[in-house]
């Protein structure tokens, strides 16, 4: 044990050396190193050699006095400024920290126990033990840890001995009529397990069809015919809620699934997540612990750990209804006890986790209570699924409604009872609250439509643009799916229809008239709406690019005055052609921005291209394939003297180039041959410029600039007579 105290009166044995250094001493079971800094003393690292605990006393750095500091686990590095990592714990004291004298060290190494027949150095074996006693006292902690949590997993109470044939009932209570593959003409049934001849059916029922309900002549329940299929399946989660004792309950989540087959009913289990309630946990209340198998394992017996490593989740689950009172009574989720109680008892299929992670919600609890209460049950499991995780419920309900027509914000009484009556969820609801507002009736078969198809009053073209009414709407969806749009769900029918009444809007067609609101052939008219708009998309491209080519054109010509008038003095000088490429001098400047944006390369961008031209120290031209001489491929970079500076390609690439090469060392020639008194002055000059911006580029080190030059550099004179050699 590290007594603070007793070292504290241990008065630091000194050092004589200056820089960083470390003195050792002994008292007792614990081993003393002093650090010193040019001979001030600036901490004191102890150790427990029994134990392998070690403690720090830094001195305190604003009155720098040795008899004050502050005691804290630090390692011994840190006393000497290091911070602690995989690089510098090994390294940190090399060629600045040592001990003061030899003795120092040895006694660390005969004190520690370890390293000493090593080559290490001594404050490196310190680190060592560090490194040891922190990885020791880690595994602790989580043997700890892992102790303390399978003893309170050990607290879970089984599962109830009727669980597996309750959930056969929540999930709907089915049993199935298999044909026997090795006997033909016989049925086994899956609840009873019996075989008989498939005539005895035929005394209830002539006409045996998959999916039809008969009650089997065995034991008498409510069985499935199929024809061929053998087997049947169903998956979904259950929750379970239990106690473990006076202080903590358990919110179990299981996933579950049910198969039949020819031996019979099977019903498997995989518990995913445990939600241990307790108050200790003040902050939330709950914990949540995760089985570390995959769920596709299907066995009970997980081990379980806050980390949730098999990505486990909650989803709408059916509740069982044992125990709810008894395991919420006293939490902070004892007021869901009521709602609780009564889905399960209606086997309400629902996300219970996410309800009660918003009970400090009042109002939307009662509004749930209310909802549960009233028979709402569809909408009561819509509302929980409503909501948001930090904005909380947001959905067609008022939950701070006082009566009933305010929460539900329909004034006609007879409108929520049919709401009631139907079980209808939030689609109904926004039906019934539109026909609130509008007076319309809405029937029956439409409502049960959309609900079933998922539509909702938006989904719906509005009715003054189309004139239908929202039965006629549902007739013209209809037809539309079996005649345009057959397979395709009514939602995508009345979103492609949504669609193209927008498109005819933008095209300024009159939406009032019913040859376009509502056409015959709706798939018809969608796409050439869609290729009409295309077109004219195209049209006003093309008059932008138009506009910005004729700006283009005169700003470049009005920034540089006569350029445009130099490319078109050298074009006869400068256009040459073989039989596979061909040299084009440009026109206008902005055919060089065009070029260089279709390459992708800087000869269009910058400005320094167009006042050469300007000065007749540079030219641009374009070189072609001749199959496509529209087509950008190489951009020249040539002096007046035909000295070829740059030839890029695309993204500065260049395809070919031995090839184009020698395509210009002939264009070279042809150049040469065809040079004026002028030109000639005019490359004299360009070369004396070139030779002033190569200098300044050595002697800024601008190495990749001047290497990308010189690889393109093709100086006129140098390939003449490379050619004559050819």
């Amino acid at each position: 044990m590290i007594r603070k105290q007793s070292i504290q009166n241990l008065s630091p044995k000194p050092t004589g050396k200056g820089g960083e250094r470390v003195t050792a001493q002994v008292l007792g079971e614990i081993l003393v190193l002093n650090c010193y800094r040019d001979h001030s003393l600036i901490g004191r690292w102890c150790m427990d050699t029994e134990t392998g605990r070690y403690l720090t006393w830094t001195v305190d750095p604003v009155a720098w006095r040795a008899d004050t500091g502050e005691w804290a686990e630090r390692k011994l590095m840190t006393v000497f400024g290091y911070t602690p990592n995989s690089w510098t714990e090994a390294y940190w004291y090399e060629g600045r920290t040592d001990f003061d004298t030899e003795e120092d060290e040895k006694l660390v190494r005969d004190k520690i126990g370890e390293g000493a027949a090593r080559r290490e150095h001594g404050l490196q074996i310190v680190t060592f033990r560090e490194r040891r006693y922190n990885q020791d006292k880690r595994e602790r902690k989580e043997e700890s840890r892992i102790e303390r949590m399978n003893a309170l997993m050990a607290r879970v109470p089984p599962l109830p001995a009727d669980f597996r044939e309750w959930i056969h009932r929540a999930a709907g209570d089915r049993d199935y009529l298999f044909p026997q593959k090795e006997a033909k003409g016989r049925r086994f049934c899956t609840a009873c397990r019996e075989t008989f001849a498939t005539r005895e059916l035929e005394k209830q029922k002539k006409d045996l069809r998959e999916g039809l309900v008969l009650e089997c002549p065995r034991c008498g329940k409510k069985v499935i015919y199929t024809g061929r299929k053998r087997t049947a399946g169903w998956q979904g989660q259950c929750l379970v809620l239990q106690t473990m004792g006076d202080k903590e309950r358990v919110a179990r989540t299981i996933d579950v699934r049910i198969n039949w087959d020819q031996e019979g009913r099977y019903v498997r289990l995989s518990e995913g997540i445990r939600a241990v309630i307790s108050d200790r946990w003040k902050k939330h209340g709950q914990r949540f612990y995760y089985a570390q198998d995959h769920k596709t394992e299907w066995k009970t017996s997980h081990t379980f750990d806050r980390v949730n490593r098999a990505n486990r989740g909650t989803q709408e689950s059916f509740l069982y209804p044992e125990g709810i009172g008894e395991a919420l009574t006293g939490t902070r989720y004892e007021p869901w006890i009521r709602v609780f109680k009564e889905a399960a008892k209606r086997n309400l299929c629902m996300n219970y986790s996410l309800a009660i992670c918003h009970t400090g919600d009042l109002a939307f609890l009662s509004m749930c209570e209310y909802l549960i209460k009233g028979r709402f049950y569809r909408l009561t499991a819509e509302t929980v699924r409503s909501i948001m995780t930090a904005e909380g419920y947001r959905g067609p309900l008022e939950k701070h409604g006082t009566s009933i027509e305010e929460v539900f914000r329909i004034r006609d009484r007879q409108k929520i009872n049919r709401l009631r009556d139907m079980n209808g969820g939030k689609i109904v609801l926004e039906w019934l609250q539109q026909a609130d507002v509008s007076g319309r009736k809405l029937p029956e078969e439409f409502l049960e439509w959309a609900q079933r198809q998922e539509i909702r009053p938006s989904d719906l073209p509005k009715e003054e643009e189309t004139g239908l009414s929202p039965v006629q709407a549902m007739n013209y969806i209809r037809r539309q799916g079996r005649e345009s749009y057959p397979g395709k769900s009514a939602w995508m029918v009345a979103n492609q229809w949504g669609d193209y009444l927008e498109m005819c809007l933008k095209l300024g067609k009159n939406r009032k008239d019913p040859m376009v609101s509502r056409p015959r052939e709706l798939k018809r008219r969608h796409d050439e709406a869609v290729e009409e708009r295309k077109r004219l998309w195209e049209l006003e491209q093309a008059r932008r690019d138009r506009e910005w080519k004729e700006r283009t054109e005169r700003e470049m010509r009005e920034k540089y005055p006569g350029a445009e008038e130099n490319l078109e003095e050298i074009r006869d000088r400068y256009e040459y052609e073989d039989e596979t490429y061909q040299i084009i001098v440009p026109r206008k400047l902005s055919e060089i921005a065009e070029e260089g944006r279709i390459l992708h390369h800087c000869a269009g961008s910058s400005e320094r291209y167009y006042e050469r031209i300007m000065r007749h120290e540079t030219y641009i031209c374009f070189l072609r394939r001749k199959e496509d001489p529209q087509k950008p491929y190489y951009t020249i970079e040539v002096e007046p003297g035909g000295t070829i500076r740059q030839h890029r390609s695309v993204y500065d690439e260049e395809p070919d180039i031995e090839e184009i090469r020698y395509f210009l060392r002939k264009w070279q020639r042809t150049i040469r041959s065809r040079m004026k008194t002028e030109d000639r002055r005019r490359a004299e000059r360009s070369r004396q410029l070139r030779e002033d911006n190569l200098r300044e580029l050595r002697e800024k080190n601008n190495t990749r600039v001047l290497a990308g030059l010189m690889e393109d550099f093709m100086e006129a004179e140098a390939e003449e007579a490379a050619m004559e050699a050819i």
